[in-house]
């Protein structure tokens, strides 16, 4: 079934006061009064929040006919995105053999192509945009390994780490490949791929809980895929409120499948007010489901201390390394132990392999530091 594609990417809230009225604040704050007598209650946990409402749909855009969302008042839409996700429930997606992903290097530098460099790049493992292996077509961007390391840069060994979060343009083109995903990565099995982490369908503030739910139904659906095609897959951990934390947890504790999690600190879990909220329940999850899980970290440097006492192991997925390379700049550590960046004078069209290298080296001593407690 296909139906209208979500947003490309949430609007830019004005003010964080703003923001942090939609946040929810579970017991904190009472349950909105419309909840109470809502058939999905049991499911969404209801909404707990300082923005008055009497319930999600006050975030109805009132527009049913323009609608693209999952919203009771847009009849014809909620009934079919229920229907692509076989509702809304988590229990009732399809068990998969464990597939655990091996033992990864802590520290994993995300390279987004292979452009200003003259030579593969001597690295244990790479982070891959999972969006650089499909056409829109469907159809594989690559048929052997060859072709990923001509493209990538890479070398031989390099173990694959595939990233499927991102902006919503890509993940959505990703669910909108419904009847060709799984036979997509069987071709990606071929090439030996380590991991992939799941797509992290948006949840947003201002909307109504069932794209919340729908969303979190995807997730868990997209994941399963991966894992069920023989492949090593990290099931992206993204929620809203406490409750939607202890639904994952019961998930997760049901299926020994899930072996490595992953979680992405550059959207919701940026804003610094917040991150506390998230670092709280990412370090109960372990406890939670009652047995050992590998994290995959997207960004969020400042919170390795934490969440390296709370997994039994953890790898840190880094962009800056290689985006401040191919712009030119250096990375180093400064006095006050905070990672900076300065202007590196090269030649025109001068490859930038070797600052690559440096910011690699210098970004890893940097996040095995703070795995280690320091």
């Amino acid at each position: 079934m296909r139906v209208s594609p979500r947003p490309q990417d949430q609007p830019v809230t004005p003010t964080l006061g703003r923001q942090r009225r939609r946040w929810d604040e579970g017991d904190a704050l009472p349950m909105a009064l419309g909840c109470v007598g809502c058939p999905d209650l049991g499911t969404c946990g209801g909404i707990r929040k300082k923005q008055h409402a009497f319930s999600c749909l006050d975030d109805c855009c009132g527009k049913p006919d323009t609608c693209d969302g999952m919203c009771p008042n847009n009849t014809l839409g909620f009934r079919d995105r229920m229907r692509e996700v076989n509702g809304l429930e988590l229990g009732n997606i399809l068990r998969a053999a464990p597939c655990a992903a091996p033992v990864l290097p802590s520290y994993i530098p995300y390279i987004y192509h292979g452009n200003r460099r003259a030579a593969p790049l001597d690295i244990a493992a790479v982070a891959l945009p999972l969006r650089r292996f499909y056409r829109p077509d469907g159809r594989p961007r690559f048929t052997s390994r060859a072709e990923v390391e001509a493209t990538f840069g890479i070398a031989p060994y390099t173990q694959l780490v595939l990233i499927g979060s991102g902006r919503d343009a890509a993940i959505e083109a990703w669910w909108r490949l419904s009847e060709i995903r799984v036979p997509l990565l069987a071709e990606f099995r071929a090439l030996g791929i380590a991991m992939i982490t799941g797509p992290n369908y948006s949840m947003f503030t201002d909307e109504v809980r069932y794209n919340d739910m729908h969303a979190m139904k995807r997730i868990g659906m997209t994941w399963q895929e991966i894992v069920g095609a023989g492949i090593p897959g990290a099931y992206h951990l993204n929620a809203r409120t406490p409750h939607d934390y202890r639904r994952l947890a019961t998930f997760i504790a049901a299926r020994p499948e899930v072996t490595d999690v992953a979680f992405e600190f550059k959207t919701g879990a940026a804003w610094r007010t917040r991150l506390h909220f998230h670092l709280a329940e990412l370090a109960q999850l372990p406890g939670r489901v009652a047995r050992p899980l590998h994290f995959v970290m997207i960004g969020g440097m400042t919170a390795i201390p934490a969440l390296a006492r709370a997994f039994s192991r953890v790898t840190y997925i880094d962009t800056s390394a290689f985006m401040n390379a191919v712009h030119r700049q250096r990375l180093y550590l400064n006095n006050e132990g905070k990672m900076k960046k300065i202007s590196e004078l090269t030649l025109m069209g001068q490859p930038v392999d070797d600052l690559l290298v440096e910011n690699i080296a210098t970004m890893r001593a940097r996040i095995e530091t703070l795995l280690n407690g320091g």
